[in-house]
């Protein structure tokens, strides 16, 4: 099997602030799960939790609650958006997520 086979079924969650890359999570069934808060702006909170292969917007205190009512993400091209607080997390296939130095793009390793 080659290494871009292998590699084809690897999802990573990018998470946006204001169209800003804050965090790339590598969603797979050995990630594990981890939970994490984010703050967009004065008086903003988004807390993430990361379960495997899913990813969802857990909790913020944003006035309309629609990434929160989302749920879980897990599919390719999925998003989840918080668009009072700007934040958009969306799944994207981790194969040629590279950032332009070469490196694993920040992705998180639990």
């Amino acid at each position: 099997m080659t290494e871009a086979h292998v590699n084809a079924d690897q999802k990573v969650a990018i998470i946006s602030i204001n169209g800003h890359v804050k965090r790339r999570v590598k969603l797979d069934a050995h990630s594990g799960h981890q939970q994490f808060t984010l703050y967009p702006a004065k008086g903003q909170y988004n807390v993430i939790e990361v379960d495997g292969t899913r990813i969802r917007d857990k909790e913020d205190n944003s006035p309309d609650q629609i990434a929160v009512h989302t749920g879980w993400i897990s599919q390719i091209g999925q998003q989840s958006i918080c668009l009072p607080h700007k934040l958009l997390i969306e799944i994207k296939p981790a194969q040629g997520s590279k950032g332009t130095s070469g490196d694993d793009g920040g992705l998180v390793h639990p």
